[in-house]
């Protein structure tokens, strides 16, 4: 246990470093979080093989918000990491552009690993609202 401690603190503080470069910011919510694939690279560079996920559900939905209709692709992800019992589930979404849905599928499928890590305390500072909110070189 108290290696997966370790790994997740040097995890976060990999992504620290990484910032504002490895931080996506969402033009459509303006929030913002850590880019997928950073998420992923630390995960891999700290946990190689030791953690994983499983699809559990993924469609589209037709959404209607405040900018009008749009299509929504939707997908519940289940991760583990290896030597705990927990395997947290969690759903994300993406909206589908130019009728793309294997790309919206994707990153719903990320969007919902992100958020099924959190439990883990991966990605805290996004959760914590402490991420720069604009984009600096």
């Amino acid at each position: 246990m108290e290696d997966i401690k370790k790994a997740i603190k040097e995890i976060n503080e990999s992504l620290r470093k990484g910032e504002p470069a490895n931080v996506s910011i969402d033009t459509y919510s303006g929030y913002s979080g850590y880019a997928p694939q950073h998420v992923i690279d630390s995960m891999n560079m700290h946990l190689f093989g030791k953690w994983g996920f499983e699809e559990m559900e993924t469609h589209t939905v037709t959404s209607q918000g405040q900018k009008g209709e749009s299509q929504l692709a939707v997908s519940k992800v289940q991760v583990w990491i290896a030597g705990l019992d927990f395997k947290p589930a969690a759903w994300g979404q993406s909206r589908v552009t130019k009728g793309d849905v294997g790309d919206a599928k994707k990153g719903a499928q990320t969007d919902a690993i992100k958020k099924a890590l959190s439990y883990f305390s991966v990605g805290n500072r996004a959760y914590h609202g402490l991420l720069p909110t604009t984009k600096t070189k």
